[in-house]
C-alpha cells in the first residue's frame, strides 16, 4: 500500500475485508478503508464495505458513498481548521522539566 500505487481488484477486496474485520465500528472501518484505498472509486469501496459489514446492510450503496464522502470532507475540514488555528496562535515553549537547556 502506497500512494499512487495501483493494486488489482482482488488484493484491494481482500484488504477491505481484513479492515472491516479488524474494526468493530462502522466509522472506523470506513475511514480506514477510505484512507488506505485513495485510488479506488468510492462506489467500488461502498460495494466492498456493504459486502463485509453487516451494520451497513440498511444503507443503500448511494448512502455508503455519501458516508465515505462525509468522512473525507469532514476530515479535510477538521485538518485545515486545526492547521489554521495553530499557525496563527502564539506558541509558548512547553516546560519540560526533564530536558536540560544547553
Amino acid at each position: 500500500m502506497a500512494p499512487g500505487v495501483d493494486t488489482d481488484a482482488r488484493t484491494a477486496l481482500q484488504r477491505v475485508e481484513q479492515i472491516c474485520a479488524m474494526h468493530p465500528g462502522l466509522f472506523e472501518a470506513m475511514s480506514t478503508v477510505l484512507v488506505t484505498h485513495p485510488g479506488v472509486p468510492r462506489p467500488l469501496l461502498a460495494a466492498a464495505i456493504k459486502q463485509f459489514r453487516r451494520d451497513a446492510d440498511n444503507c443503500t450503496p448511494e448512502d455508503v458513498v455519501s458516508l465515505l464522502t462525509a468522512i473525507d470532507n469532514g476530515a479535510r475540514q477538521a485538518f485545515g481548521a486545526v492547521r489554521r488555528t495553530r499557525r496563527g496562535a502564539d506558541r509558548k515553549a512547553a516546560a519540560l522539566p526533564f530536558v536540560r537547556p544547553d
